[in-house]
């Protein structure tokens, strides 16, 4: 079995993160829905693979697709398992629920989400010209759309800030535990001598950085899209 985790590392990262998710999805059933629409909007974010390998870092695929096509199925794994988390570990952890801000439309819905990513992208793309590292970059646009969001939803800056550091927490445990699978993955792996260098109990930092930022903006992301606002759980409503 310790042969298998070696052998297919991402697999293995895409599958741990894949669980906070699962248990989320498990113990919340009114945070069903929120997981199933953020899993969705985070698909597309799996083609973004070839910013990342084999710069930043060069794990195994199956059937070697990250060298053939600039991605793999464990993208789509491991981008799913980091919004279902990201996007709910505030709600979940602080026993908060969604409620209704107002009344809105399937298309308000769209120009909102649409804004974001128009935010976040021009953003990568600007940073990425200006030649900064592709994970500074992405930490940074995922961070402008998310106060992007902020912007327009004051309400959203505390459950954001929040939201990012459960998020981080969680994070670092999942990336621990990835140590421990994987002894020296991230030594091995990652390409941490081209970038800060600098590790957090065996955790590359731009990995806790990555953590953050998608915390804070997948905090905000759903209630900013569908114009909801965080109340305090009743937890007999949605037991």
């Amino acid at each position: 079995m310790l042969e298998f985790f070696q052998t297919w590392n991402f697999l293995t990262l895409a599958l741990l993160f894949a669980l906070p998710g699962v248990l989320i999805y498990s113990v919340r059933p009114d945070l069903r829905t929120v997981i199933a629409r953020v899993v969705l909007f985070s698909l597309p974010f799996a083609f973004t693979e070839f910013l990342f390998y084999p710069d930043y870092w060069e794990p195994v695929f199956l059937f070697d697709l990250g060298r053939r096509i600039g991605f793999g199925i464990e993208d789509f794994l491991f981008v799913a398992g980091l919004a279902a988390f990201s996007a709910t570990a505030y709600a979940a952890c602080c026993n908060r629920a969604y409620a209704p801000c107002g009344s809105t439309t399937a298309r308000a819905c769209a120009v909102r989400a649409l804004l974001l990513f128009s935010c976040a992208g021009a953003l990568l793309a600007c940073m990425l010209a200006g030649g900064i590292a592709v994970i500074y970059a992405a930490c940074l646009a995922m961070l402008g759309a998310g106060v992007t969001a902020a912007i327009f939803r004051r309400d959203l800056v505390m459950p954001a800030l929040a939201g990012a550091f459960i998020a981080t927490a969680l994070y670092f445990v999942l990336c621990r535990i990835v140590d421990l699978v994987i002894p020296g993955m991230f030594q091995t792996v990652w390409h941490t001598e081209k970038f800060l260098g600098v590790f957090a109990a065996g955790v590359p930092v731009e990995e806790l950085l990555y953590g953050w930022a998608a915390g804070f903006a997948a905090t905000v992301f759903y209630p900013y899209v569908f114009d909801l606002r965080f109340v305090k759980r009743n937890i007999e409503r949605h037991a």
